[in-house]
């Protein structure tokens, strides 16, 4: 069990590193899990046409799960609060309420894209063969927005109190039954027949569901002092996690619309960095997906570190230990930071591998073709550019996460709304408009430049800032 809660004079680099490294490792699963999951997909008739279907649902139904992070970041600054200052009864009562504004959430963000799942497909670049599966996907993943949702806040919770053992567990057992059900459900087996990239998103919501449900009883049987009995409406409670929520929510949407937005000038860059190919949007769009993968291995691994530092934060701040949550903050950036040279490291030096393992590896494998090498092609120079980002992206991911576990999100969103969108949209259009000059990387190094601004924002902030004062009732 890795509870931090009383051992208050740990050493703290000690204390980081042992309560961050399971949620490092139950992140870094989950995407692991994602990249065979795309691979498994690959390997279903016409590669490019399933990467992309399952690129176009995948950014869609992030959304509501990005956004989402802010409800479980408001709850987590909470029950982290309660629990640092020994009121667990108060954070079991945080805990219910999470729960409720769960199932809420997950009906308000899961029934507009299951109804509207074609046309948000097209909306975002489907076309030809690609629009039949990305809808099914989309549409099924979006119906189970809920085990999704549920997942998150149980181990939301769990991590809250100081247990980041059960999460990866729950998380790694999630992503591992999912991958064992894509083999099922995609080529179809034992009486079920071939879904194809249906089958990846029923595979999801199963997996996600079952685990949700297996957390949901630990926390009923009062597991670390948490118990769920009594879900009972708490307005004030419910107000105050909205208030902290909310902007969050903002926050991670604002982060999400750049990925949705940078899809779309992939659709209009395309056909001028690629005026010779007849399927230039749709090989695009399967390279950056390719890399959007590859990218989430590094950034969700980061996600740990971040966790990490909002629940040291928020307990700390409890005890009155402001000097202990900054600096956990830092230590948890540094950590990041590290890990993030070595994927970008990692990605530059096997770009081609890892581009071979995705089913695009030039003229060989199921994916040969001309098709497959310009794939290829895009989706090297994407991770030679992107990965010049990623210890910008690990500021960004720590301190944004530390100020939650503060209860401090205002301030973050107001930087992330400025940066990605007055700032990035027009920079990423500009990209787009002159790809015939740039090619499509220079829709990456407008991301990059814009991941430099935030990471140089958040670090002034957070040193100089008055975020530590911030009260949570």
């Amino acid at each position: 069990m890795q509870a931090v809660a009383h051992r208050r004079e740990e050493p703290l680099f000690r204390t980081t590193v042992r309560f961050g490294t399971p949620l490092v490792v139950a992140m870094a699963l989950g995407s692991v899990f994602n990249l065979v999951d795309l691979f498994i997909v690959a390997k279903w008739k016409s590669p490019e046409v399933a990467v992309a279907a399952v690129t176009i649902g995948s950014l869609v139904n992030s959304i509501p799960m990005i956004i989402f992070n802010g409800i479980v970041n408001a709850m987590l600054a909470l029950i982290a609060r309660y629990h640092g200052l020994g009121r667990n009864k108060r954070a079991s009562v945080a805990t219910g309420q999470g729960l409720i504004l769960t199932l809420l959430l997950s009906l308000l963000f899961g029934i507009p894209p299951w109804i509207f799942a074609e046309p948000i497909s097209v909306a975002l670049g489907a076309k030809g063969d690609v629009i039949t599966p990305a809808t099914d996907y989309l549409a099924i993943m979006s119906a189970g927005t809920v085990t999704m949702f549920l997942l998150l806040t149980v181990t939301g919770a769990l991590r809250a109190v100081g247990n980041s053992l059960v999460p990866l567990i729950l998380l790694g057992g999630a992503n591992l039954f999912n991958v064992i059900l894509d083999i099922w459900f995609i080529f179809g087996g034992f009486g079920l027949p071939e879904m194809g990239v249906a089958g990846a998103a029923w595979a999801t919501v199963v997996a996600r569901g079952i685990f949700a449900l297996a957390g949901l009883a630990l926390l009923y049987r009062g597991f670390l002092g948490i118990k769920i009995r009594r879900w009972l409406w708490r307005g004030q409670m419910i107000r105050s996690m909205l208030a902290i929520g909310v902007p969050s929510c903002i926050q991670w949407l604002v982060r999400m619309a750049a990925y949705l937005y940078t899809l779309r000038f992939v659709e209009v860059a395309a056909p001028k960095a690629l005026p010779h190919v007849a399927d230039a949007v749709t090989n695009a769009q399967a390279a950056f997906g390719i890399g959007l993968r590859l990218d989430s291995l590094a950034l969700f691994s980061g996600f740990g570190w971040g966790a990490a530092a909002a629940t040291l934060v928020g307990q700390n701040l409890g005890r009155g230990r402001v000097d202990r949550a900054v600096r956990a903050s830092w230590i948890a950036l540094g950590l990041n930071m590290a890990m993030m040279c070595v994927f970008a490291a990692t990605y530059v030096l096997f770009a081609d591998f890892l581009l071979g393992l995705m089913g695009f590896d030039v003229g060989v494998g199921t994916a040969a073709s001309a098709n497959a090498d310009i794939v290829h092609a895009l989706g090297r120079t994407y991770l030679y550019v992107a990965s010049s980002g990623f210890v910008f992206l690990a500021v960004a991911v720590v301190l944004s996460q530390a100020l939650a576990g503060a209860g401090a999100t205002k301030f973050p969103l107001l930087i992330e709304v400025v940066a990605y969108g007055a700032i990035g949209y027009p920079l990423t259009a500009w990209a787009a408009d002159n790809a015939g000059r740039f090619g499509l990387r220079g829709l990456w190094l407008a991301a990059v430049a814009i991941h430099l601004a935030v990471a140089i924002v958040y670090v002034l902030w957070f040193r100089f800032g008055s975020w530590a004062r911030k009260e949570i009732r």
